[in-house]
């Protein structure tokens, strides 16, 4: 695999790798990167014992529900949990339409592949943690979020260089970094809260930084990253102020928020906000390729 890569990088084009390989490379990447966290749990022994995480049925109002059965107390909150693969799916075909159609570049495909496979793997993880309350999905649930944050920073970033290329030093020190920012964890109750408050702090200043960067063909063009970018933002407060508000809904609202409730909520904002990243990264990408293709178009005449 690092043969295909540096092969690809020493090449006289600008393309990291053939379009057939992009969906491959990018699924081995995250499978890898999943397999980390994985094995430090393993290998932790009780260092993981003092992580707090949300366990039990107490933490979920639906738990309360009178849909809810003894065999499956959260029938939402477990079926909702399609979302994240159902839309991890639909960007890894929309890519690859926009591929056949040389709408993206192949590294640009290679950003959308990775965030989506992500998506993909974490639909399961959390699916467990809800259905068993295992600890260790809980843990995992929690470390996997903040590269899947950090994905979409990075992704700004290459798509705002100068440079033609990733940048897979750069790009593997970021990601190494959030993996290591749960850490914080071992050392403090809330210390996921404030890795995941940076996280999503970064990610906004770094889209926020790119959109303004970024040229616009059309006022069309502006329009759909501007609104990819606040739906985007949208849903990622309602994906944590809906989740934080789950049993304070229930009691406030009963109607619906006893049967549909906040937790459901906020993974449904979660998986959206998913979708809009993608589009917003789709729009910048194009917006990217269209500019270099004038540029070329230039120096040739």
């Amino acid at each position: 695999m690092n043969g295909v890569v540096i092969k690809a990088c020493g090449r006289e084009d600008t393309m990291l790798l053939h379009a057939g390989d992009a969906l491959t490379v990018s699924l081995v990447h995250v499978v890898c990167g999943a397999t980390l966290p994985a094995l430090v749990m393993l290998l932790a022994g009780s260092i993981m014992d003092n992580v707090d995480v949300d366990l039990g049925l107490h933490h979920y109002a639906e738990s309360a529900s009178p849909l809810s059965t003894h065999w499956l107390p959260m029938p939402f909150n477990t079926i909702v949990n399609v979302g994240y693969v159902a839309v991890g799916i639909f960007w890894m075909l929309r890519v690859h339409s926009l591929l056949a159609n040389s709408g993206i570049s192949v590294d640009g495909a290679y950003l959308i592949y990775v965030f989506a496979w992500m998506v993909v793997l974490y639909g399961p993880v959390q699916l467990v943690r809800v259905i068993t309350h295992w600890r260790v999905a809980g843990i995992l649930d929690q470390w996997y979020t903040l590269p899947i944050f950090a994905w979409v920073a990075v992704s700004c970033r290459e798509i705002g260089s100068t440079s033609d290329r990733l940048d897979f030093w750069s790009i593997s020190l970021i990601i190494t970094a959030s993996l290591a920012s749960y850490g914080l964890v071992v050392l403090h109750t809330h210390g996921f809260e404030v890795a995941l408050g940076a996280h999503i702090s970064g990610v906004v200043a770094q889209a926020w930084w790119v959109h303004r960067r970024l040229s616009a063909e059309t006022e069309l063009d502006w329009q759909r990253r501007w609104g990819a970018f606040v739906r985007a933002v949208v849903c990622c407060t309602g994906f944590v102020t809906l989740k934080l508000g789950d049993w304070h809904l229930a009691r406030l609202l009963p109607v619906p928020f006893a049967v549909l409730t906040g937790h459901f909520w906020s993974k449904i904002a979660d998986f959206m906000q998913v979708h809009y990243s993608c589009q917003f990264l789709e729009a910048a990408l194009s917006t990217r390729l269209h500019t270099k293709a004038k540029s070329v178009s230039c120096h040739s005449c």
